[in-house]
């Protein structure tokens, strides 16, 4: 084989680890690193070795009964049972991409420690954890026109125009709340007359951290679409509205999302700067959305994946089949919709 090399030319190395680090989901990796140090530190404490991989299956067994059992978060409090599988899975993929020959999920050789953590979950639960009070909520449509009437959506400013758009795309299109809008671009989108002379605004979806493409890429199955409707909160029109008050330089492409100019002056029809909007605002969009209202302050938690969920609450009221629902959000399997179920407060009504 060096003799090939030798008489051909062939990628560096550098370039074929590029592509390598490519391949990999960020929001995996993510979560591998993080449990991986989480045992770390458990070793640490224990005043053992952390290279998981160079334990032999008995030992590394009997390890993870006694991590299993211990393990805590931050604050010292057990982990929920949902965290519990992730932490597992996190660990078993690490071991196989150092080339470790068994799994400590599947391989019988780790059934001990796999009863450990079964058995802490099951308690954990009986404890009255892992029950998620705290999701995030769908936004009803009179939360959604408390919104509107109090300015925080709409085009009348900045901050509303900039809001608006980010609901509308996440609703219209069933984007994620953070991610998915993260590297968006405004050439994502055109706008397009429809036969009967009606506009819309066309998504062409492009790569995420969810959804990286590569060789089993799966790209929606149709193109959605976000209709003109001709009335005040028109999102065709606040969409063209929306581009005007961009920077001349970046109304046909650029990052979707810009940072507002908040020094400017009051006859200044450009609203936004030639500078992409930072991803911990993206992140905190709801938040922003609902301050200063009566939505603040309410019992219910929203998030930005309360308008995710908006969506999906609207479209399952309009009797649309779970099949047409995940072609708007992009779920690959519709039983990924069953964390979408919340039960609707009249069906409630109607059944007391």
């Amino acid at each position: 084989m060096a003799g090939v090399c030798s008489r051909f030319a062939f990628a560096t190395a550098t370039t074929i680890e590029e592509l390598k680090n490519c391949s990999k989901n960020e929001n995996i990796a993510k979560s591998t690193d993080f449990w991986l140090s989480v045992w770390k530190k458990w070793c640490l404490e224990k005043k053992i070795t952390d290279e998981i991989e160079n334990y032999e299956p008995v030992e590394l067994n009997t390890l993870l009964e006694h991590f299993y059992a211990e393990v805590k978060n931050k604050h010292g409090e057990d982990y929920e049972p949902e965290s519990l599988k992730v932490m597992m899975a996190s660990l078993d993929r690490h071991l196989k991409n150092k080339g470790y020959t068994l799994s400590i999920v599947r391989d019988r050789e780790f059934s001990s420690s796999k009863q450990v953590l079964e058995g802490k979950a099951k308690k954990l639960r009986l404890a009255g954890r892992g029950k998620r009070p705290n999701k995030a909520r769908q936004v009803s449509e009179e939360e959604e026109e408390i919104l509107w009437k109090s300015g925080k959506l709409g085009g009348n400013n900045p901050e509303s125009l900039i809001q608006t758009m980010w609901c509308f795309l996440t609703q219209h299109f069933g984007l994620r709340g953070r991610q998915e809008h993260h590297g968006m671009r405004l050439e994502d989108f055109r706008i397009m007359n429809g036969d009967d002379g009606i506009e819309f605004v066309e998504f062409a979806e492009g790569p995420t951290k969810t959804r990286p493409g590569g060789l089993s890429a799966k790209p929606r199955q149709f193109q959605p679409k976000m209709f003109q409707t001709g009335e005040g909160k028109c999102p065709v029109a606040l969409f063209r509205q929306y581009i005007s008050r961009r920077p001349p330089n970046l109304r046909t492409s650029g990052p979707f999302y810009l940072s507002i100019k908040y020094n400017r002056r009051a006859d200044d029809e450009i609203w936004y700067k030639v500078q992409p909007m930072g991803e911990n605002k993206i992140n905190s969009m709801m938040k922003s959305i609902i301050s200063g209202t009566s939505l603040e302050t309410s019992e219910k938690r929203f998030s930005n994946h309360s308008a995710r969920k908006t969506v999906v609450s609207k479209m399952k009221k309009a009797n649309l089949e779970r099949s047409a629902i995940a072609k708007v959000t992009g779920h690959r399997n519709i039983q990924s919709l069953d964390d979408y179920d919340e039960a609707d407060e009249d069906e409630q009504r109607q059944l007391s």
